[in-house]
């Protein structure tokens, strides 16, 4: 199968990072997002309450980090 590359901002790449789950790749996070069902990617939700839990301790650990990250180059 052949490939594209694409360039994305820091940014950009940060925000698909925080929605990336585990198992994911980041050609998964795209197509998740981009799926016909607008709701069918939203954040760290998953099918499995195990993983959604997952998703949202990760979600609040990237966000706190990114917090501290913000105070120490104040």
């Amino acid at each position: 199968m052949g490939g594209t590359t694409i360039r994305l901002s820091e940014e950009a790449k940060e925000r698909l990072t925080l929605l990336k789950r585990e198992d994911e790749s980041f050609e998964d996070v795209i197509m998740r997002l981009t799926e016909d069902d607008k709701w069918a990617g939203f954040g760290a939700l998953s099918d499995s309450p195990s993983d959604t839990r997952d998703g949202m301790k990760r979600l609040r650990s990237q966000m706190r980090d990114g917090i501290d990250d913000d105070i120490e180059d104040s």
